[in-house]
């Protein structure tokens, strides 16, 4: 496969669930501080820019942080590159590229998602709330991970659209964990301590809430939460699933037998997902979460670099 084709797919891949995972911090943090106190309101808009990384431009566009600044920037703005619309005309322009490559149906569905969110008015949509917005990208990337499980050969392409996929995940998920506890349990005295209603909202965010009550049986507990999204082999946004799945998709791409590895990327995520295959929640809070968590992403940014090395030929940063 040529590197240019795999480079494409790749980032096909990585804007798709980008706008996908902003979307659903979005619509969950707007419904859920509708029905919190207003002090709380104004708390936890700040977090979204950090776990989106592009909270530093947002202080150069706005005075400050609240429903109708961060939507407008998080779905809208043409010069955040990370905004949801940017992103699905980045993961377009990749697929349009490689048109070749891709079944009609995925086309289609790329192209017909692309039109659908130029059509939403912004001034309508910030007065309205982003949930009819925020639901067309989320069912919107769906489609396009079902279509494309359904129409394209499960070869080195549809590998490299799998390690897009997933290594955006585990970083999305890693920033969304830090990001979340720093703010929520370095919460003033003065504004009590977060309750469940706030616990679930983080759960909520990776579509992990009914999967929580199914394996605790328990109250919302933070550190209950930190282990199903950090360490849980099963749920398909935890940071262990989706490491898991890179580990796969580098072999499957290299031919590299299990407990081997053939490159940089390959011995970095074979490292990683030992650790989170043995570590254990307490341990991690022992020894403090949040560089745990830092060490996780340095580790995602580097395996994304060394992936571009290995089969792009150039640099990439996210």
């Amino acid at each position: 496969m040529l590197s240019r084709i795999a480079d494409s797919l790749f980032w096909l891949a990585r804007y798709m669930e980008r706008a996908e995972d902003t979307a659903r911090i979005l619509d969950v943090n707007y419904h859920m501080l509708l029905e919190e106190s207003d002090k709380f309101y104004r708390l936890r808009w700040d977090p979204l820019l950090v776990m989106a990384g592009e909270e530093p431009r947002f202080r150069t566009l706005y005075e400050g942080a609240n429903a109708h600044t961060v939507f407008e920037f998080l779905a809208f703005r043409p010069d955040n590159p990370n905004s949801i619309l940017q992103c699905i005309s980045k993961a377009r322009e990749n697929a349009r590229t490689i048109r070749d490559r891709l079944s009609r149906e995925m086309w289609e569905d790329i192209n017909g998602l692309y039109h659908a969110m130029n059509g939403f008015d912004p001034k309508q949509e910030i007065a309205g709330g982003p949930h009819r917005f925020c639901d067309a990208v989320k069912f919107g990337s769906h489609r396009f991970h079902g279509v494309a499980d359904a129409t394209l050969p499960h070869d080195e392409g549809w590998e490299f659209l799998q390690l897009g996929c997933f290594l955006e995940r585990a970083e999305m998920t890693t920033r969304l964990v830090d990001v979340q506890y720093q703010y929520l349990l370095e919460t003033p005295q003065s504004l009590g301590p977060p309750d469940n209603h706030q616990w679930m909202a983080v759960l909520k965010s990776v579509g992990a809430y009914e999967a929580y009550r199914r394996k605790y049986y328990s109250q919302i507990r933070p550190e209950q939460v930190a282990e199903m999204l950090i360490l849980h082999p099963q749920h398909p946004r935890s940071i262990r699933f989706s490491m898991n799945e890179v580990q796969r998709a580098l072999q499957a791409v290299s031919g590299t037998l299990p407990e081997t590895y053939s490159n940089e990327a390959e011995r970095q995520t074979g490292k990683v997902l030992e650790g989170l295959r043995y570590d254990r929640i307490e341990e991690i809070f022992q020894h403090g979460l949040h560089a745990y968590l830092t060490d996780l992403l340095v580790s995602c940014l580097s395996i994304g670099e060394n992936i571009a090395r290995s089969y792009f030929y150039y640099g990439v940063s996210a």
